[in-house]
């Protein structure tokens, strides 16, 4: 367990998150009229886990986009929605979640909230990290190539779909008012636990549950926008590693598929020895030539 340690610059990175669901979602009077928009722009994925429910959204997410491609009822292949995760995962990898993801923005803001003790990782998580490779391979494309109408993830699980679509749909909406079910209060329960949770822990949807995110992170190693680290000037204080949101330490995992790119790990590190990269490197440990 650790503190929270604070990280100059922070405030940065959290207006980008702020801008990027306001660009994502400009129609916030949709939120008030508890309606979907259903314009062109809908047929096009956000990169983010921005859902096609929310009222605001002028965009759909490419999980659930996905879903709908793999359904059964009108089998097709998914090349646009493959090649858009193609493309963004090799641009970008996980930096998607640290600075496009709405719910992203919103478990980071839960997590500064004052907590006695911050816990940074804990023995057995590493086996709760698998869960989101569980999540994308059964609820996300096994389960929906056998039933033609169930988007498994959205329907059952997706907690940005809850926050930024039931949520607001049926507070704007008598008719959805009265037809609240279990399935509605178990979606909230689930919403419920995961903000609980990023109250002393960074980002407990990303690091276990998010289909997207483990797609993202497969690009890690390999995209464009990364990290490397100079082992010359690293002094071993830790220093990266206690600000770490996703409980690794970033000096000997800076290709790991757990990191989001948030850049804190850089900003506090005293020597220098954790910098952004820029182009397809081939390897991630440099040595200084300094």
């Amino acid at each position: 367990m650790a503190k929270e340690r604070r990280v100059k610059g922070e405030w940065k990175r959290l207006s980008v998150q702020a801008a990027m669901f306001l660009l994502q979602n400009p129609k916030l009077q949709n939120f008030f009229l508890g309606t979907i928009d259903t314009g062109k722009t809908k047929v096009l994925c956000a990169p983010g886990l921005n859902c096609y429910s929310c009222p605001a959204a002028a965009g759909a997410c490419p999980i659930g986009s996905l879903q709908s491609a793999l359904s059964p009822q009108k089998p097709k292949f998914p090349f646009y929605v493959l090649g858009f995760l193609l493309l963004f995962g090799v641009l970008f990898g996980r930096w998607i979640c640290s600075h496009v993801c709405p719910f992203g923005l919103v478990q980071d803001l839960i997590y500064k909230i004052p907590f006695p003790k911050k816990i940074r990782t804990f023995r057995g998580e590493r086996i709760l990290r698998l869960l989101k490779y569980a999540v994308l391979l059964v609820l996300v494309i096994g389960l929906t190539l056998f039933d033609t109408l169930v988007p498994y993830f959205c329907k059952y699980l997706c907690p940005s779909g809850t926050l930024f679509g039931a949520i607001p749909l049926t507070v704007s909406n008598p008719m959805l008012r009265g037809q609240i079910g279990l399935l509605f209060w178990w979606k909230i329960g689930v919403l419920a636990l995961l903000l609980l949770l990023s109250v002393p822990i960074a980002r407990p949807f990303c690091r276990w549950l998010c289909p997207l995110g483990a797609i993202y992170g497969l690009f890690n190693r390999f995209a464009l926008l990364g990290m490397i680290f100079d082992e010359n000037r690293c002094v071993g204080c830790g220093a990266c590693e206690t600000v770490c949101p996703m409980g690794i330490d970033p000096k000997g995992q800076v290709d790991s598929a757990e990191c989001i790119r948030c850049g804190r790990c850089i900003r506090a590190c005293p020597t220098g020895s954790l910098a952004r990269r820029f182009g397809f490197a081939s390897q991630a440990h440099k040595k200084s030539t300094m």
